[in-house]
């Protein structure tokens, strides 16, 4: 059972934004999961050619755009706007964040893809995002990345929290304050909340599989359908 303190707010993660708002990753999706109540959101950042991050999950286009031929990291942004555009409105980190200024019940989760170190090393990545986010917008921020280097680096350079995707072998040697990995894996949470770090899961988006993973003391659930986990669990 849900612990009695849980509201379905405390706990939910809306992925990627609501996907009942508008494509994933888009201001769009962001506004219907902030104005459903969600105190906390989940988005992904790659880099462009020409050095600027954008909300994207995927490198390649092809599942979003039809467009198999075309990678982010190999496009300029202007370009890749007007790839974009017919399907959705492509967002910058730069505008999430401006938009993120107005919400300051939402804490945003945001991943950092590993492909991003094709374009820059992981000093220089947190370089560039210790330029692009204000500092005192870092109270907001919970920077996680599948790439144990590029935690290392938050931890060392950015006054921030971290969290680990747990979906690649190696661990960060710094301490995380997050960790998130599959519902699958939901028997580790105990192991990870010996070592003082919160567990999310994901993605789920079956009220049902969310309140038993509430049981099992999870902390955190990922959904790609906020607005509606939301009423079902309330």
């Amino acid at each position: 059972m849900i612990q009695p303190d849980k509201t379905p707010f405390a706990y939910l993660v809306a992925h990627r934004g609501d996907r009942d708002g508008g494509v994933e990753n888009t201001l769009a999706a962001f506004k219907q999961a902030a104005a459903a109540g969600a105190r906390f959101a989940e988005c992904d950042i790659q880099l462009t050619r020409d050095l600027v991050p954008v909300v994207l999950h995927d490198n390649w286009l092809k599942r979003l755009c039809a467009r198999p031929d075309i990678k982010v990291m190999q496009t300029d942004l202007v370009e890749l706007q007007a790839i974009c555009q017919p399907h959705f409105d492509l967002l910058t980190l730069a505008e999430l964040l401006l938009w993120l200024q107005q919400q300051p019940q939402l804490t945003m989760f945001i991943e950092i893809k590993p492909a991003m170190r094709r374009r820059l090393s992981a000093v220089g990545i947190i370089k560039l995002l210790a330029a692009s986010i204000p500092t005192a917008q870092f109270e907001q921020l919970v920077l996680i990345s599948q790439s144990a280097e590029i935690i290392d680096a938050c931890k060392k350079r950015l006054p921030c929290r971290t969290g680990w995707v747990a979906e690649s072998a190696r661990q960060p040697e710094s301490a995380i304050d997050y960790l998130f990995m599959p519902s699958k894996r939901s028997s580790e949470i105990a192991a990870w909340h010996e070592k003082s770090v919160k567990v999310g899961l994901y993605t789920v988006n079956s009220p049902d599989l969310a309140t038993e993973l509430m049981g099992q003391h999870a902390d955190l659930v990922e959904t790609d359908n906020f607005t509606r986990m939301a009423a079902a669990l309330a």
